[in-house]
């Protein structure tokens, strides 16, 4: 027969835990806020450019976007894993604005 675990001994693992989650979501969020304000700083470069200028910034503009979509995905999904389910809240914190058109 199993002995019985006391919950005291269970307590400071579950803490680790929580600092760890904590810890990631602060580091993701942190990776999602960076790549947005790098998006931000290309969509103005390339709202001021034109011609040929223009079509060769729409690529890296473009790559930003999809990396930024990417962490903010990854951002849900950690949340998810953490029983967050609900995420309005990041469209207010980290909103992804549409992808402009070449």
């Amino acid at each position: 027969m199993a002995r019985p675990v006391k919950v005291e001994t269970l307590l400071p693992v579950e803490v680790d835990f929580q600092r760890e989650r904590a810890s990631g979501l602060r580091r993701s969020g942190d990776s999602l806020e960076k790549a947005l304000d790098a998006l931000s700083r290309s969509e103005r470069e390339l709202r001021a450019s034109s011609g040929l200028s223009r079509v060769e910034r729409y690529a890296g503009y473009r790559a930003l976007w999809k990396e930024a979509e990417r962490l903010r995905w990854n951002l849900t999904v950690q949340r998810e894993a953490c029983g967050l389910r609900n995420h309005r809240d990041l469209d207010l914190i980290y909103p992804l604005p549409p992808l402009l058109r070449e």
